[in-house]
């Protein structure tokens, strides 16, 4: 081996080592920029909940908005809602019990029942369903959000706030 095949091997050497070392770069940035994107209500506050874990100490602030150009359709839109407020499904209907769209799978009968109960002023149904009105084009929608654990008066209130951001958007 003479001094330019050393030399040749050594700038081999260099360059494996730089491709490796931004290959580990972007593995980290990509890491960094899915903790930064998931749903807030995933994170820990404080409290005495360990980070990963919701905090015992309440829900975490929704600071993450809703886009509903990023999603191709309302059922997306919708499902963004459910992740965001951690629900179990999010459905629309019209006040006369019609389905607009769903993250649950043949929700035409919650759609229609659920409509019925908020016509007669009930909020939540026996099973911890909140139900909620929102004024669009003249018409009442009606959200009927299917909460793992209630929801409190801020998050009610956002989540009325979203779902009219994706009505406007989408309907």
């Amino acid at each position: 081996m003479n001094s330019i095949d050393i030399i040749q091997f050594f700038l081999l050497v260099i360059t494996i080592t730089m491709v490796a070392g931004f290959a580990g770069v972007v593995y980290y940035l990509g890491k960094i920029y899915q903790v930064l994107t998931r749903p807030e209500y995933e994170g820990s506050t404080g409290g005495t909940g360990t980070p990963g874990e919701p905090s015992r100490a309440g829900p975490a602030p929704l600071r993450r908005e809703i886009d509903p150009w990023r999603t191709g359709s309302l059922e997306e839109s919708l499902g963004a809602i459910t992740r965001k407020y951690g629900l179990a499904s999010f459905t629309l209907a019209t006040a006369d019990g019609l389905l607009i769209g769903s993250t649950k799978k043949d929700a035409e009968d919650e759609a229609a029942r659920c409509s019925y109960l908020y016509t007669q002023g009930r909020v939540q149904d026996e099973t911890g369903v909140e139900l909620f009105g929102i004024p669009h084009c003249g018409e009442t929608v009606i959200g009927i959000a299917c909460p793992s654990e209630p929801l409190s008066t801020e998050l009610t209130d956002a989540l009325e706030q979203d779902t009219r951001d994706v009505l406007n958007h989408w309907a």
